[in-house]
């Protein structure tokens, strides 16, 4: 008994898609101002600013459990019936991470004024 046949199913529009990817690129228009150097720069900056971002948020994240690990008396502690500690875990993770992206936009911005 053979196989079936195996079809592939895509849409028009994804097709269309992928024919203009492949043609956008040749007809790329650049402003007559354009610095190649200056946008390599700027890129790398923000890249190493987003790096800085994640490795912080990253260690503060992972801190947090070996916290409430380390001092076992943050799970006793009770604040509106809720224990401490996941209050710290689903509480305050959410505005650190706000902080984190709001800190990364203004960075981010800053550098691409003072180009």
């Amino acid at each position: 008994m053979s196989r079936p046949r195996r079809v592939a199913v895509v849409s028009p529009q994804t097709r269309l898609a992928l024919a203009r990817r492949s043609a956008a690129g040749r007809h790329l228009v650049l402003p007559p101002d354009f610095d190649a150097r200056a946008a390599r720069r700027a890129y790398l900056r923000q890249r190493r600013l987003a790096g800085a971002t994640v490795l912080t948020l990253a260690t503060l994240l992972l801190a947090l459990p070996l916290l409430i690990a380390t001092v076992p008396q943050l799970g006793t502690v009770r604040l509106v019936g809720v224990p401490l500690s996941w209050l710290l875990v689903g509480v305050f993770a959410h505005p650190l991470l706000l902080l984190a992206a709001v800190a990364l936009l203004r960075r981010t911005e800053r550098a691409e004024r003072t180009r």
